[in-house]
């Protein structure tokens, strides 16, 4: 198994590839979420140009499964762009690629509404229109509410996206097409080639307290700007999905923008978190670009993983100097590797930009991360890789933790000595020699 973060600025874009059991048969793919805009001209379809150099019988390029963790732009334009562009594709040598399953939940079908519910409910057609997104059908919605333009917009990214799969005949959340949620008894399951990926979110309770606060909101007078205010912070880490990826041995956490105590939640109902243990995984994709305000220290003591991956450029602060100091608390020993997609240099310097834009002060010693990633690099029990990263499994160990001796109490055995008694020493005449 091969995984891959690509350069997705402040997004996520993930590429999976899993071999076959036969030598030789093709490797399946899993891309996960496709980053912010221009980040599938300027890295995914460089990726996937390189995929197909190196399987150039399989023209186009599979996709087995392409998996948009939830609504939000960092994650759901590039693989717009992609789509799009296979789609139109007229060229002699045919599409990029071609993709057979589509791992996602809609907006509508996260709150319980039919297609373009949301839109109707939230009068928002000039938004939709603004997006690119057609409104054919959608009869009765007039000018948007100004509240209501985040989540709208994030709504039409997910309605073009739904529009592309059925116009390509994609199959969305296979076999059934139903929404993919945990119910906290048994999460679903899903085989693509020899991998297994298991989905502990987003859990069945959060959804049904969205369409609750949906249902109670849209009947208030002035329950629409409440409503979408609620959504534009909920949808993200209420919605996102949380899957386990796992072929043989070998395991992956993708968590989204998901909260790390709803993470924990899933786990731990699904049986693979409890007691004193730690769940093991060889990879963490970090939540949200690793921003502490998704994490908190009990999500790195529960979870240990021997690489941890950030998808992050510095843009809003991402990745957090706090999320690191977590990390480093829970894991005192080290004895794993930290990959950035891009490196801490470059991360503060966005950050500093970032924060400048705002008229914000930038303070490298509360803010900054390059201090800490330094200190990494110097300890023989932490690795850190920056820009590029790519970890085949199994192979790539992380470094072995330090664990300092433990001081005892009980004093240690002392060994029995070979000097002879002081009385079998004789002294020369005149005694010893006079300092000088």
């Amino acid at each position: 198994m091969r995984f891959e973060a690509l350069k997705a600025r402040y997004g996520d874009c993930l590429f999976l590839t899993f071999d076959g059991a036969m030598a030789g048969a093709e490797p399946t793919r899993l891309l996960v979420d496709g980053g912010p805009g221009t980040v599938f001209q300027n890295a995914l379809k460089t990726r996937l140009e390189a995929e197909l150099r190196a399987h150039p019988d399989e023209a186009p390029v599979t996709l087995d499964a392409v998996l948009v963790s939830h609504i939000d732009e960092d994650h759901i334009l590039g693989i717009l762009d992609l789509l799009e562009e296979v789609r139109d594709d007229r060229s002699p040598g045919g599409p990029l690629c071609e993709v057979r399953w589509l791992f996602h939940n809609s907006f509508d079908a996260l709150i319980g509404e039919g297609e373009g519910g949301a839109a109707r409910t939230l009068q928002a057609s000039d938004v939709l229109a603004a997006v690119g997104t057609s409104m054919g059908g959608l009869q009765g919605v007039s000018s948007p509410d100004p509240s209501a333009l985040l989540v709208l917009q994030s709504y039409g990214q997910g309605s073009r996206l739904a529009s592309l799969a059925a116009a390509m005949k994609i199959r969305r959340n296979p076999p059934d097409a139903a929404v993919l949620m945990f119910d906290g008894v048994t999460p679903p399951v899903r085989r693509l080639g020899p991998a297994t990926l298991t989905f502990f979110g987003p859990l069945q309770a959060e959804v049904e307290t969205l369409r609750r606060k949906w249902a109670t909101e849209v009947k208030k007078p002035d329950g629409r700007a409440a409503l979408a205010a609620y959504l534009d912070k909920s949808i993200p880490n209420l919605s996102s999905l949380v899957v386990l990826v796992e072929q043989d041995d070998v395991s992956i956490l993708l968590t989204g923008d998901a909260r790390g105590d709803k993470i924990l939640d899933g786990l731990r109902a699904g049986g693979r978190l409890g007691g004193v243990q730690p769940l093991k995984v060889d990879i963490l994709k970090l939540p949200h670009h690793g921003s502490s305000r998704n994490l908190d220290d009990d999500f790195f003591q529960a979870i240990h993983a021997d690489h941890y991956v950030v998808s992050g450029d510095g843009t809003h602060g991402n990745p957090d100097r706090e999320t690191l100091q977590m990390l480093e608390r829970a894991r005192p020993d080290g004895g794993f590797v930290v990959h950035l997609t891009y490196s801490a240099a470059h991360c503060d310097q966005t950050h500093r930009d970032w924060k400048q834009a705002r008229q914000r002060p930038f303070d490298p010693a509360k803010d900054g991360i390059s201090d800490i990633i330094d200190r990494w690099k110097k300890s023989p029990s932490i690795e850190v890789r920056e820009d590029v990263v790519s970890i085949q499994l199994p192979g790539d160990a992380p470094p072995r933790p330090h664990r300092p001796r433990p001081i005892s109490d009980t004093p240690r055995p002392v060994a029995k000595s070979t000097l002879r008694p002081s009385s079998d020493y004789k002294l020369k005449p005149g005694g010893p020699p006079r300092p000088g």
